[in-house]
């Protein structure tokens, strides 16, 4: 029986998996040939460093290096045709919505839903899956991603996002296994997707907050001892942290940068900053 509801589960999320990227994929189709916009032009059409792949190891030690080099790809590949870049972008969309499906159902199945569902795992189980799977199609097909996955250079916000998203989930499933090895192939997942999202975008920066709220919320249960439990990967995350907010801040230097979505021939990192102020 328990394996039967193994397969059930497995068919389960891959119809999940399946209608998230359908119902996207109809959603967004419009979209492939939108034109570059705004920050598109610096960052893409007009940066000649992307037309070469020679030039990789140097992209992507820059910032947001791991975002540029996607577009380096995307070059080679297809040059200046929008619709390669639209692509990209929607199926990284898709798959930041089939991760939202799994943390979805990995938090509600191992939460109380109710009285009613205290003693029957397979009624806590179902209504998770249902909850997951209209959570992660709200997310997919809601307008107000259109921004992130339309516009080109956003692909930076959304894969920034994914590889927050992996960072949790590998989180969840060391923070839940016996076995030491395992444990810590898992953290150094959660590290590596640590790296890679900062270097799409500096917004992953915040994934040590995000981690350790979701530790206390709903795996610790706001035990602190259970907490320190995993100090190695805290201290690792911390050390991580510490590095990027150094590169974070020294980037606040008054040389110009894009126009981050301004319409503005450009503005300082520092500028945008106190901005957000107004």
């Amino acid at each position: 029986m328990e394996i039967e509801k193994v397969f059930e589960n497995k068919r389960f999320h891959l119809i999940a998996g399946l209608l998230i990227g359908v119902l996207t994929l109809l959603v967004y189709s419009n979209t492939f040939y939108a034109s570059f916009h705004f920050d598109d032009t610096p960052q893409i059409v007009e940066n000649y460093k992307i037309r070469n792949l020679g030039n990789l190891p140097e992209i992507i030690r820059g910032n947001r290096g791991i975002s540029i080099a996607t577009f380096a790809l995307n070059y080679a590949i297809g040059g200046l045709n929008v619709v390669g870049y639209h692509i990209i972008n929607l199926t990284i969309h898709v798959i930041n919505g089939i991760l939202i499906y799994f943390l979805i159902f990995l938090t509600l199945s191992r939460i109380d839903l109710g009285t009613d569902f205290k003693s029957v795992p397979n009624k806590v189980r179902d209504r998770a899956k249902k909850i997951a799977i209209y959570t992660a199609l709200l997310f997919a097909v809601h307008p107000i991603q259109t921004q992130a996955v339309t516009y080109i250079v956003q692909r930076m916000e959304i894969l920034a996002s994914m590889f927050m998203l992996i960072g949790i989930l590998f989180f969840i499933k060391g923070a839940e296994t016996e076995k030491t090895a395992k444990r810590a192939l898992f953290y150094g997942v959660v590290a590596l997707s640590y790296l890679l999202g900062f270097y799409s975008k500096e917004i992953a920066i915040t994934l040590p907050a995000l981690i350790l709220l979701y530790d206390y919320c709903f795996l610790a249960s706001g035990d602190i001892k259970k907490i320190a439990g995993r100090l190695p990967l805290y201290l690792v995350l911390l050390a991580m942290l510490a590095f990027f907010a150094t590169r974070t801040l020294t980037g606040l230097q008054e040389t110009p940068g894009g126009s981050a979505g301004f319409g503005v021939q450009s503005i300082t990192a520092k500028e945008y900053l106190f901005t957000q102020f107004n």
